[in-house]
């Protein structure tokens, strides 16, 4: 039987530990409970710096979730690989790469973060300014990442497997069935042609990182004006972004 909120946090933190920082506690609680967990972790803290962005850490002197991401993006790498491989056994590698691709995506995990409810619990700092806000769906699927990789260091490679194929099969299902479709740049241009008589323009602002890690961010203008901005690990995922955030701003407005 899974134990209540109420019980978890008993195991984990002392009454004096929930009166310096019942916040964060509390959504440690709410990832074990996303996440079906049975047994207290042993380091409850992993979690907490696993949803912790960049710029909250700078603002408050904590441990952001950096390395955590890098450690999680091999372990769900992996998982989609495997998965993959175990449900469509006539398939080769190319097809399988191209469902790894889609379903390790920053646009499909950030979805399934918002889905799952860990989006909700990221922490972001003040600083982060308005046009940084149309980051946000690269924010959730790092954390989405991170979060796999504290919870493997808690339990284990076996059930984070688990874990992440549950949450993940759906998509794989639906890739392999071509079913995800996410290709903003097209849905964009079609947009602009239509209401504006104008192709949108991506322009690279920044580009920040180590060899091994790049990021990239672009914004899309539209008649000179910015409508959208994305970062990603590559130049391709970052346009993307910037069409999503483009598009879903022209369609609210």
């Amino acid at each position: 039987m899974i134990h209540s909120l109420e019980m978890l946090t008993k195991e984990i933190y002392s009454v004096n530990d929930f009166e310096d920082d019942w916040m964060m506690k509390e959504k440690v609680m709410k990832v074990l409970q996303i996440f079906n967990v049975e047994k207290a972790p042993d380091f409850p803290e992993y979690f907490e710096w696993a949803l912790t962005h960049s710029s909250y850490a700078n603002e408050n002197g904590s441990i952001s979730y950096e390395r955590f991401e890098f450690l999680g993006d091999s372990i769900v790498g992996f998982t989609i690989a495997y998965k993959a491989f175990e449900m469509f056994k006539k398939m080769n590698e190319g097809e399988l790469a191209k469902i790894k691709a889609i379903v390790g995506s920053e646009m499909v995990l950030s979805e399934v973060s918002k889905k799952i409810g860990l989006a909700d619990l990221v922490l972001i700092g003040k600083s982060l300014n308005s046009a940084q806000l149309d980051e946000l769906n690269s924010i959730y699927a790092d954390v989405f990442e991170s979060t796999t990789a504290a919870f493997f260091l808690n339990y284990g490679i076996d059930r984070t497997v688990e874990l992440v194929s549950n949450l993940l099969s759906e998509k794989i299902y639906d890739a392999a069935n071509k079913k995800i479709f996410f290709d903003y740049k097209t849905i964009l241009q079609e947009y602009t042609q239509d209401h504006f008589s104008a192709l949108p323009e991506y322009i690279m602002i920044e580009e920040s990182g180590p060899s091994h890690k790049k990021k990239y961010t672009f914004e899309v203008k539209i008649n000179d004006v910015v409508y959208g901005r994305g970062s990603g690990k590559s130049k391709k995922s970052a346009e993307q972004l910037a069409a999503q955030a483009a598009y879903e701003r022209l369609k609210s407005i």
